[in-house]
């Protein structure tokens, strides 16, 4: 009877199968046309969930965008201070220092001057963060 029962299950399988792949071809002719408007169904609903679980991931590590700006900020400041540099060559640090500032209040943006006095409490302390990390510093 087992042998019966398998050859049975076989049989019956193998009709499904018959049945199933003429329908199975249309198919695929079918998801070719809905390939695009599915696509973009999910970038929507990827942005929708996706970005702000990227931006709570980024918080939780300690990533913020006030942050990002403030190093972009930075950023600027360095550049400001090689011209600076390349400009005057030699000179006292101070006027190079009061130069880079007042530059840096023509240049930076409202939203970079304040980040910069949020985070470093004044653009002369910003200017001084900069030249730290800048490789002028490493030079002298």
């Amino acid at each position: 009877m087992d042998d019966m029962k398998k050859q049975n299950i076989i049989a019956i399988i193998m009709m499904l199968l018959l049945l199933v792949a003429p329908v199975a071809m249309p198919a695929a002719t079918f998801w070719d046309g809905m390939k695009a408007p599915v696509g973009q169904i999910l970038g929507v609903v990827l942005t929708l969930f996706g970005v702000p679980l990227i931006i709570k991931l980024g918080r939780k590590m300690g990533l913020t965008i006030d942050e990002q700006l403030a190093a972009d900020a930075i950023d600027t400041l360095i550049n400001i201070l090689v011209n600076i540099d390349l400009k005057k060559g030699g000179g006292g640090g101070a006027d190079k220092k009061a130069i880079a500032v007042k530059t840096a209040e023509a240049m930076l943006t409202n939203a970079q001057r304040d980040i910069l006095i949020k985070k470093y409490g004044s653009l002369e302390a910003a200017v001084q963060v900069a030249f730290e990390r800048s490789s002028l510093r490493k030079t002298r």
